[in-house]
């Protein structure tokens, strides 16, 4: 596995298409500090690695906060499954919030 992957062309393009399709952050709709995040670690599922649909788009302080809040670090390996556990886990909060606010 070559470690300089991010540096190649093949992976600008796929984090430009991941960002043009979802636009904004889909955890908070940000649209500072974009990044493309990999469902599944582009560094262990190499086979994924420039799939459109394994990248979401986040803004710096979600896509920090999934690798080191969420998951132990940047360099630990993520799955689709961890990043859906993730997305529940924070819509589950928001709706609480929201929900606390409604009621006062």
């Amino acid at each position: 596995m070559a470690s300089n992957w991010r540096g190649t062309r093949e992976y600008r393009v796929w984090r430009a298409m991941v960002i043009r399709r979802d636009k904004r952050c889909i955890v908070c709709n940000s649209l500072k500090n974009r990044s493309a995040h990999h469902k599944n670690s582009g560094s262990y599922f190499i086979e994924d690695r420039y799939e459109v649909a394994n990248g979401a788009c986040l803004c710096k302080k979600c896509h920090t906060k999934f690798h080191t809040d969420f998951k132990r670090s940047f360099k630990e390996k993520c799955t689709k499954y961890d990043f859906d556990n993730f997305m529940s886990l924070t819509m589950y909060i928001k709706n609480i919030v929201y929900q606390e606010r409604i009621d006062g």
